[in-house]
């Protein structure tokens, strides 16, 4: 009998290099693989568990497929990533209908395991391992064409007083720079174009290695590779981006002029009770210091609300910053208290109705300074990376300064066909809180 198998992957870009290498094992072990839960014979989740929104959504995608477990009848349901790292016995023991219920660090055994639970056997595993992917591992990517993840390291050593991952994931473990390097060639071999480098925390790559300068070495290595047109930063902590990673990012041509830096918040004191290894005034020294080496550059960040003692009167100095330092693409989440971390025993917890005020206040803000940053590309003409056609004539995508699923698109006219994957040339015509529109230029004309 041949097994078919369909994945519900949910978090982030990590999670989804997860779930990649797992899709490969098992076509490469041959399995089928069908987008379709109720025809699949095995349905495997790999869940997020990072906050508490994370959390809600992967128990309910669990709990849906167990429904369609109980209407279909012999079906497998195997749960894996953050959630069954973290939530183990407790999945086990609410959930008795789940087949396995694997961490972090099994990926590469999924392949036995489906094999075990199709003849009945049961798994429990968290252990740790010290387990993390490598370029031996089989892939099938599930981005668009020409984009594709690579995760630099596993765990995370930064412990922010109110993130769970470290528990979650274990020591930070870089990868070596030859590993990835492999990675990579194999990557563009099968046709990428656009790298993101993606990892807890990016700039703090090959220290547990012994690497001086170890995220730009990697670049420099990466941008060797002839095949590739972009690679993209996500996930660099403040306290560890120095002059050698900004003159790596300015220097060389295939490397975006993009930098996603969580800041989380800029009051001192608040960021000490984050265990955040910055204050504000070096905040604002790095962002002058990108700014003027880079003077195209476009950022990223996230900022938190509503983390324990944030007062109106600190919340107020975050609000003015955001106006003092306008910041591209910004991101603003509230503060989740999670069991196991220091701070969800601090006093002062913040209300959940403050939270969304706060929240909504700082992204109602935030779209006027994004649309005020957008106006400066008007009239310049910019590379888009073509991911799709909206409607006749019109397709949509991004330009260097526009990462995947979190940041705006740009949509363009063309009487052209385009194709997903193109880079073509568009003029930039109008803008919008976050997104461009443009018209298709053709240089050859």
């Amino acid at each position: 009998m041949e097994y078919k198998i369909a994945f519900i992957s949910l978090g982030c870009a990590k999670n989804q290099i997860d779930t990649e290498n797992m899709l490969g094992i098992l076509t490469q072990n041959g399995f089928e693989i069908t987008n379709s839960c109720e025809d699949a014979d095995i349905v495997i989740i790999n869940t997020c568990g990072f906050i508490q929104p994370a959390k809600e959504e992967s128990i309910e995608e669990i709990l849906k497929q167990v429904a369609i477990k109980e209407i279909y009848g012999d079906k497998k349901i195997i749960v894996t990533g953050c959630l069954a790292q973290r939530y183990t016995n407790e999945l086990a023991s609410e959930i008795p209908e789940l087949d396995a219920i694997i961490g972090t660090e099994y990926y590469s055994k999924i392949d036995t395991i489906v094999e075990g639970c199709i003849k009945g056997k049961k798994y429990v595993c968290n252990d740790r391992q010290q387990w993390q992917a490598n370029e031996v591992l089989p892939r099938i990517l599930t981005t668009p064409k020409p984009t594709a993840y690579l995760k630099i390291a596993e765990g995370c050593d930064n412990f922010c007083s109110y993130c769970a991952i470290p528990y979650i994931r274990g020591k930070y473990r870089s990868r070596t720079i030859d590993s990835l390097y492999r990675e990579a060639v194999y990557l563009a071999q099968m046709g990428t174009k656009e790298l993101i480098i993606v990892a807890q925390d990016i700039s703090r790559f090959g220290y547990d290695l012994g690497y001086k300068n170890g995220l730009s070495k990697l670049l420099d290595k990466l941008a060797s590779i002839n095949e590739l047109k972009w690679i993209r930063l996500l996930y660099c902590y403040p306290d560890r981006i120095d002059v050698n990673l900004i003159n790596a990012i300015e220097k060389n041509d295939k490397i975006c002029h993009y930098i996603d830096i969580p800041l989380q918040h800029v009051n001192n004191n608040i960021l000490r009770a984050m265990n955040r290894k910055t204050t504000k005034d070096e905040i604002k020294k790095l962002l002058d210091t990108i700014r003027s080496t880079i003077p195209d550059i476009v950022i990223r960040t996230s900022y938190m609300v509503g983390f324990p003692g944030e007062r109106e009167e600190e919340f107020n100095e975050l609000l003015e910053f955001i106006h003092e330092y306008p910041i591209d693409h910004v991101g603003v989440f509230m503060y989740s208290q999670e069991e196991g971390t220091k701070a969800a025993q601090l006093n002062e917890q913040v209300d959940i109705k403050e939270k969304v005020r706060r929240r909504n206040l700082i992204m109602s803000e935030q779209q006027k300074i994004s649309k005020k940053l957008n106006k400066r590309w008007i009239g310049k003409m910019q590379e888009i990376l073509i991911e799709g056609q909206d409607s006749k004539d019109v397709y949509f995508g991004r330009f260097y300064g526009q990462a995947p699923e979190v940041d705006g698109q740009v949509y363009l006219f063309s009487n052209r066909k385009l194709s997903q994957g193109d880079f073509v040339n568009a003029n930039i015509k109008k803008v919008y809180n976050y997104d461009l529109l443009g018209e298709y230029y053709d240089f050859s004309k």
